[in-house]
C-alpha cells in the first residue's frame, strides 16, 4: 500500500485542515445554533449499523508529502469488503453543517500473481451532513460488492466515534456470514473428516475477518 500512495499521490490534501471550520459554534443565550463542522470532525470514524457500513479520512504520509484516503468499509455479511478512494475535493458548505466530497476509486487489478492500481477515470460525490454533535447522515447506492458513498441512494444516519467499528462490526456482521458460508463449502467435501471440516471452516472464517478489519484499520 505504501507503493500506492506514491504511484496515486495526485492528491495532496489534508483532511482536518480546512480553512474556516476549526472553532465550533457556540450558542447564544437566546439562540440556540445549529452544529457546525469542525476539524475534529474529519478526525473521526463514522458508524451506521443499520447500513453495516462505516468510513473515515485517513490522513498518510508518502514521499514527503501529506495526503488523504476516504476508506469505506462494507461489513455487509459474505459480502463484506473494503473501498478506498482519492478525494480530489473536500469543501464545507456555507452554513458549514454540509462536507461535500468529491473523490475517485481505487482499483486494483492482478494479473499473473501481480496487483497493480489505477484510479477510476470517473470521479463520485458524496455529501456529509452534520444533524447533531455526534449524527450525521449521508447516502449509500449500490448493491452487494458494489456499494459506495453517494449524492443518490438511500440516506443513514452515521454516528462519530473515536475508535474504529471495524471489529465490532466485523464480528457482528461478516463473520456469522462467513462462518455459514465456510461451513457449507468444507461439508460438501467428502475427503475431510468432521473435526477437519470445522477446523478448517473457522479458520477460514477467522482469516477473512482479521483481513476485514485490517484493510479498513489502514496503516500507512
Amino acid at each position: 500500500m505504501k507503493r500506492l500512495m506514491v504511484k496515486l499521490g495526485l492528491v495532496v490534501l489534508a483532511a482536518g485542515t480546512l480553512g474556516g471550520i476549526a472553532a465550533p459554534s457556540v450558542a447564544s443565550a437566546s439562540t440556540k445554533a445549529k452544529p457546525t463542522f469542525t476539524n475534529t470532525d474529519l478526525k473521526r470514524y463514522y458508524k451506521s449499523a443499520k447500513s453495516k457500513t462505516a468510513f473515515y479520512f485517513k490522513t498518510y504520509k508518502s514521499n514527503g508529502k501529506t495526503g488523504t484516503l476516504l476508506i469505506f468499509g462494507d461489513f455487509n455479511g459474505k459480502n463484506a469488503n473494503v473501498k478506498y478512494g482519492v478525494p480530489t475535493s473536500i469543501k464545507v458548505s456555507k452554513n458549514k453543517r454540509t462536507l461535500t466530497t468529491k473523490y475517485k476509486l481505487i482499483e486494483f487489478k492482478t494479473t499473473n500473481n501481480k496487483t497493480t492500481t489505477s484510479l477510476t477515470k470517473k470521479a463520485y460525490t458524496f455529501k456529509l451532513t452534520k444533524k447533531t454533535s455526534t449524527t450525521f447522515s449521508t447516502k449509500v447506492t449500490g448493491t452487494k460488492l458494489a456499494r459506495r458513498l453517494a449524492t443518490t441512494g438511500k440516506t443513514y444516519t452515521y454516528t462519530k466515534t473515536k475508535t474504529s467499528p471495524a471489529s465490532a462490526y466485523a464480528k457482528k456482521y461478516v463473520k456469522p456470514a462467513m462462518q455459514k458460508e465456510y461451513t457449507d463449502i468444507f461439508n460438501n467435501t467428502d475427503s475431510l473428516t468432521a473435526a477437519q471440516k470445522k477446523q478448517y471452516a473457522t479458520q477460514y472464517t477467522n482469516t477473512a475477518v482479521t483481513t476485514m478489519i485490517n484493510n479498513f484499520n489502514y496503516k500507512s
